[in-house]
């Protein structure tokens, strides 16, 4: 995340900073984002970007977070709703970028994503900051709750977190670079998922069998 400095601008200069930052992270992949484009962009000396921010890592996973922001309320609008299980919620999760895709809306998460996922390093940085998101968001705990399943563990619930959100992320990548393909990816997403789940259940029966002996 930004450094106290960045946060410490005044509200034009901060947006002036953003604005800089993100057109340049939509533009071309994380390994060709260029400083001097940013700096002068912004209208700020080179040296403040590292002010701000300690590295380009950095700076994207401050997007990475913001854009995340953007959709944030919905998304609890639609969890708190339908009363979704964790399974179901990142199926919501999937159908949300997917639609925007479908709609051919250039939303600001989609314009990141575009480029993230032409670099590795990109792609990893968001895996890692959204889940460790999921993991830590409160309405997380209800989702647990409303499986069947009752799963507690909480190095387990990081291990199937990390298999779903592998998968909308494979998935998703399929749809971003040809949107030919979203059908397909929306199917083999629902199969994985499906795979996911019989295999979580099949688990922890075992599991329960085993304390019973």
């Amino acid at each position: 995340m930004p450094t106290e400095t960045y946060f410490n601008l005044n509200e034009e200069k901060q947006k002036r900073v953003y604005r800089a930052v993100f057109q340049e992270y939509t533009r071309v992949p994380l390994e060709e984002v260029s400083v001097k484009n940013i700096v002068n962009s912004a209208d700020i000396p080179r040296g403040s970007f590292y002010q701000y921010f300690t590295d380009k890592e950095e700076a994207l996973v401050y997007l990475i977070s913001e854009t995340r922001n953007q959709s944030h309320g919905e998304l609890e609008h639609i969890t708190s709703e339908l009363q979704l299980n964790i399974y179901e919620l990142m199926e919501a999760l999937f159908m949300d970028e997917i639609n925007k895709l479908k709609n051919k809306e250039e939303s600001a998460r989609l314009l990141l994503l575009k480029q993230i996922i032409k670099s590795a390093k990109a792609t990893s940085i968001f895996y890692n900051v959204m889940t460790n998101v999921i993991l830590e968001h409160p309405m997380l705990e209800a989702c647990w709750n409303n499986i069947s399943s009752i799963i507690d563990k909480k190095d387990l619930r990081k291990s199937i977190i990390d298999l779903l959100f592998a998968t909308l992320n494979d998935c998703l990548i399929v749809a971003i670079e040809d949107e030919n393909k979203i059908d397909v990816s929306i199917n083999t997403f629902k199969l994985k998922i499906e795979i996911i789940q019989l295999g979580v259940n099949n688990l922890v029966k075992k599991n329960e069998m085993t304390k019973d002996k």
